[in-house]
């Protein structure tokens, strides 16, 4: 076996890779060849074969050439669109040359929520001015046009997406917590007039083909104070599990006008 021949792949770094679904990994995999004497071969022809990757364009394998320190490098993997476990495998020359694989986790892409109203749309409508936050009411209001919400991953709609909203607590210097009396939904939901009552978490109906929904109408209840909407996704392995992904509306119910002394 001469000084050329490649008899060994060491991995550097570690072998385990992770990205989300159609963004690139954070570092190139990388082989150090060595040959039987254990000396680096320089000009070793290394080849990268993904399954689930990508590693140039539309490839699914590469093959490289190992720098003076016997070090090959792959291309910049672009995970897919799919989720899961794959393999990249370095292989040297030859049919039966040593290997390395590496172990490449494709996470999902979260998801993105944002308010959506007309300034998206490029137009305004006087009867309708631009949503304006904090939302505001009196007490015992009802606020029947709240913003629509729009869900996309990887810059496309979500559509079908079931969004939770849960009315909190927003006093200042104290946690967030979910409320127990202040503004309130109505579970239109429930057909039955016993479960028509007021609920301050709720999941709201599929998004649309454009991955929208509008929130249902809010009641403020009687009682001023500072309070959130948040709007929570499902999670990826339990969709009855909220996920990290959040997306807080400030409310803010007004005390009602001082009336001043009355004079008979």
């Amino acid at each position: 076996m001469d000084h050329r021949t490649v008899a060994r792949l060491e991995p550097l770094g570690s072998r385990e890779l992770d990205a989300e679904a159609g963004a690139a990994f954070g570092r190139q995999p990388q082989v150090r060849a060595f040959d039987a004497h254990g000396h680096p071969v320089p000009g070793a022809r290394i080849t990268f074969r993904g399954n689930g990757v990508r590693l140039t364009g539309e490839a699914a394998a590469v093959t490289v050439t190992a720098d003076r320190g016997g070090i090959a490098t792959a291309p910049v993997l672009q995970p897919g669109e799919h989720p899961g476990r794959f393999t990249l495998t370095a292989t040297a020359p030859g049919g039966h040359g040593p290997a390395v694989d590496f172990t490449v986790t494709v996470r999902p892409s979260p998801y993105r929520l944002e308010l959506w109203d007309q300034d998206h749309e490029g137009h305004e409508d006087p009867q309708h001015p631009p949503l304006s936050l904090p939302l505001k009411a009196g007490p015992d209001s009802l606020l029947s046009e709240l913003p629509s919400v729009r869900v996309t991953r990887n810059g496309r709609p979500a559509a079908g997406l079931r969004i939770a909203v849960t009315v909190l607590t927003a006093v200042k210097g104290e946690k967030q917590v979910p409320a127990l009396d202040g503004p309130f939904f109505r579970n239109e939901d429930e057909a039955e007039a016993e479960h028509d009552g007021p609920v301050r978490s709720l999941l709201l109906p599929p998004t649309d083909a454009d991955g929208r929904i509008t929130l249902p109408p809010l009641h403020t209840g009687p009682r001023p104070g500072s309070y959130m909407l948040r709007l929570t996704t499902p999670s990826e392995n339990d969709p009855a599990a909220p996920s990290g992904n959040v997306l807080d509306i400030p409310l803010t119910v007004t005390p009602p006008p001082a009336t001043g002394p009355r004079i008979s």
